[in-house]
């Protein structure tokens, strides 16, 4: 086999492995961004590497490559024929519009095919890079790794799963790496290798990888040994797409109808769901279910009568508002079309000033209040809502028993239902927390407080689907303890039926943040990564009250302190995480750790968000002016070495540096030292290149400290001259 033959072999193998770490850096990108049309980008790269294993010259490339961009550009974005006037009309009216935008810096003009081709510029950089790297460098080790930082880093800290994508980057990595140092001993040692002897090497090297990789991938792994950093609250959104997650399926967080099979991991989403005018942060309900089914929830489909309420009319809700005097509104702007109302606890009614009168149907069976203009429902886009937050007795709440409980209507039996095959040890935990409370109410306090006492920790990516028989609940409490808030409040109502307490599962929004303020009120926005489930108990002669269980989430109802001080019984407190002890932390500290981390992922999240256009010029420019650098680096490398050099001490050590120093700014300045030609017959071509006798002094000195180990007697200071003349003029 000849040598050109060998390395158009070792070329293609290697620019093939090139191209799957590139596909790799892709496919991230194209997930995260919501980005289509993969397949393009794929072909773009497989058509640059391949321009690059024909070493075509860059004036036919060039061409090539920005055809291909603009037909991307017309295929995409239009329904011209490409080689039309209307193509050639449209790409050129583009460009003048996006140059103008950004000699303006009018950055909101720049359009998405301009981004497209922002983008293909950056994977031609890339590229180009990485065929310097392949052909002159021989190492794409700095690659490899940044390859796998990335796909780590993403996979830890956001809803990609990286687990095929790392096997292939290092299965990938490898061979690329050493079929590099390869082609590198071929190339330095001019030796040719004989046919089979490199079939066999590659393909020993090839086949080694692959089989590892196969185990790697195949074999049981450990689960992870730390909380996920970044556990971003979620819940469900059946409409939102699928794809894989750390147990098969990962969804958008956001609201959603269907709850049939909880569990799997969600993938944040900050778009924006509504605004809310508020004076105090408050939990929106939309709606409530009552039937568990051990994989999921279910509504029971029991006929009743809608409660109608025309816009600003009272509404009769299962929930006492609280002290008239008291009363607050919330302003609602939507800015997602939802036909029905956000519900502040404590809801008296509902108007719209800019809006054509509407009626307003609650549905009893499941408290949530759907809008319509006449037959049809409608989403309300801006509502005032104006409610009470419920305030309760704590006397009565500690006067609520299970004998109240059991004169109660069979209107309440649906919020005692539990599967007839819930796993016996549910019921023998829910005893054993509430062991020793007499009240329902101290029991249902227990319960809320048992999950930040026991090591459950909060995760969004590592909420285990039950397969088979297995109960949801019971997978949770007893094997995982690792989920989110599904997970918390589908067991604590679970826990407290088991316990006789009528309970029921409550979707909605947590409160948001605050954005802004109007008139001293906040504005809170709530998105889609605040949509939450939480808990709602009945207490006889007191009625519905909210509890919190997720880790990390707190909505304390208010309470009033009515019991006798005198009294011998220990006063309750409000519902809310009781400290820990001190003590060496736990997985439920380390839990609360990550959810602090998160909230600061997040402040980093939105202000690289809120400036990615800036980002992403510096980027680009910081890269082009790199390579720029690095491609003239001979202007200006002395500037930088001479004074490094200029720091150290004159010895030898900092001499024989600088010579090897020199040697290899030679060899970059195009004085190369042939294979088996001495030192010193180097020394004199360089000599009669500059015409002077500094290389043969600087030789002479290295040659006699190496071998002869005279190492004292050296003028470093005369060498340093010298050392810095070639330096300078090598720069010239």
């Amino acid at each position: 086999m000849s040598a050109k033959t060998q390395e158009i072999i070792l070329s293609f193998i290697i620019y093939f492995f090139v191209y799957l770490l590139m596909v790799e850096w892709l496919k991230p990108v194209i997930e995260l961004t919501d980005t289509d049309n993969l397949n393009l980008f794929c072909y773009y790269l497989a058509l640059s590497f391949l321009l690059y294993l024909l070493k075509l010259n860059w004036k036919y490339a060039t061409p090539l490559k920005l055809l291909f961009i603009c037909w991307v550009i017309v295929a995409l974005y239009t329904d011209f024929s490409f080689l039309s006037r209307e193509a050639f009309s449209y790409l050129w009216e583009n460009l003048v519009v996006n140059v103008q935008a950004i000699v303006t810096q009018d950055w909101q003009k720049i359009n998405d095919p301009f981004r497209t081709v922002l983008f293909f510029i950056l994977l031609w950089m890339t590229t180009y890079l990485l065929n310097y790297w392949i052909r002159v460098r021989k190492n794409l080790l700095l690659f490899f790794v940044l390859t796998v930082l990335f796909i780590t880093i993403l996979d830890t800290f956001s809803g990609y799963n990286g687990d095929k994508s790392i096997v292939i980057t290092l299965i990938s990595g490898f061979i690329v790496m050493g079929l590099l140092y390869a082609q590198k001993l071929i190339s330095e040692n001019k030796e040719e290798m004989k046919g089979t002897f490199l079939f066999a090497s590659v393909t020993s090297l090839v086949g080694l990888l692959l089989i590892s990789g196969v185990f790697a991938y195949t074999l049981p792994k450990a689960g992870p040994s730390w909380p996920d950093p970044v556990p971003f609250f979620t819940s469900s959104n059946p409409n939102a797409s699928l794809g894989e997650g750390s147990n098969g399926v990962t969804r958008k967080v956001g609201y959603g109808e269907n709850d049939e099979k909880l569990g799997g991991g969600f993938s944040s989403d900050d778009t924006p769901v509504f605004m809310a005018n508020v004076q105090t942060e408050q939990y929106w309900k939309i709606e409530t279910k009552d039937t568990y089914t051990s994989k999921g929830w279910i509504q029971s489909s029991i006929d009743s009568e809608m409660r109608s309420f025309n816009s600003g009319e009272s509404i009769i809700s299962d929930i006492t508002p609280g002290n008239e005097d008291e009363t607050s509104v919330a302003s609602i702007i939507m800015l997602q079309e939802f036909p029905f109302i956000m519900q502040p606890y404590g809801i008296k009614s509902v108007d719209s000033i800019s809006q054509a009168p509407f009626r307003m149907d609650m549905d009893p069976m499941n408290q949530k209040i759907s809008t319509f203009i006449g037959e049809n429902t409608v989403p309300i886009r801006n509502y005032d809502a104006t409610f009470s937050e419920p305030v309760y007795s704590l006397k009565a709440l500690r006067n609520a028993t299970i004998e109240d409980v059991n004169a109660l209507s069979s209107e309440f039996d649906r919020y005692l239902q539990l599967p007839e095959n819930l796993p016996t040890r549910v019921r023998d935990l829910a005893t054993s927390i509430t062991e020793g409370n007499s009240s329902l109410y101290d029991k249902a306090i227990s319960i809320q407080r048992y999950y930040r006492q026991n090591g459950f920790s909060y995760n969004q990516n590592f909420s285990a689907i039950p397969e088979g028989d297995t109960d949801y609940v019971d997978q949770f409490l007893f094997d995982t303890k690792v989920g989110y808030c599904d997970n918390f409040s589908t067991s604590m109502v679970v826990l407290l039926r088991s316990e006789g307490i009528p309970a029921r599962w409550v979707k909605g929004f947590a409160p948001g943040e605050v954005v802004d303020q109007i008139d001293g009120v906040p504005v809170f926005e709530v998105t889609n990564n605040n949509a939450h489930s939480w808990v709602e108990a009945y207490f006889p002669n007191v009625g519905w009250m909210t509890f919190e269980p997720t880790i990390g989430f707190s909505n304390n109802p208010t309470v009033n302190y009515d019991i006798d001080a005198q009294s011998d019984e220990p006063e309750v407190p409000e519902a809310s995480p009781t400290p820990t002890p001190e003590k060496p932390k736990s997985e439920n500290e380390q839990s609360e750790i990550s959810i602090g981390f998160t909230e600061m992922m997040k402040t980093v999240a939105k202000w690289v968000s809120e400036r990615k256009a800036l980002i992403i010029w510096t980027i680009v420019g910081i890269t082009f002016f790199s390579l720029l650098a690095y491609r003239h680096r001979g202007k200006w490398l002395s500037k930088v070495l001479i004074p490094v050099y200029r720091m150290r001490k004159n010895d030898w050590n900092t001499f024989e540096k600088m010579y090897h120093q020199l040697l290899k700014e030679l060899n970059r300045y195009g004085l190369k030292r042939e294979q088996g030609q001495t030192l010193m017959d180097f020394a004199k071509q360089v000599d009669i290149n500059f015409g002077d006798r500094h290389m043969r002094r600087l030789t002479s000195t290295y040659e006699n400290g190496f071998y002869g180990n005279n190492k004292d007697d050296v003028n470093y200071a005369l060498m340093r001259e010298s050392w810095e003349n070639l330096i300078n003029q090598l720069s010239g």
